[in-house]
């Protein structure tokens, strides 16, 4: 599994640059919880079907101590207001394989 970034990288490393530096601009912010911006952008990816970059977030959040429950929970709580059925059961199948990923490398 590689990372969009690294990808692009590939062919324009510059562009990833300036992009990395938005972001990090971004998350530095004063305020801002780094926990919670990475749940909120893990979900936008599921909802978005952007299964790559989805199990790259997921393997953050469980770095960042968040449990397998917790994320189904929360791609759940969308269920019926920005997800429907088939979306939350593909998050919940990449969730599952991120989990196994992490355990593994522990």
């Amino acid at each position: 599994m590689k990372p969009s970034t690294a990808r692009v990288a590939e062919v324009n490393p510059q562009a990833v640059a300036r992009y990395k530096d938005m972001r990090a601009a971004v998350m530095q912010e004063p305020g801002i919880d780094r926990l919670l911006c990475e749940i909120v952008i893990t979900s936008q990816l599921a909802l978005l079907g952007q299964e790559t970059a989805f199990k790259v977030h997921a393997l953050k959040l469980f770095e960042m101590k968040i449990t397998r429950a917790q994320l189904e929970q929360v791609i759940l709580a969308g269920l019926g207001v920005t997800f429907v059925i088939p979306q939350a059961a593909q998050a919940l199948d990449w969730i599952a394989q991120a989990h196994e990923q992490f355990q593994v490398a522990l």
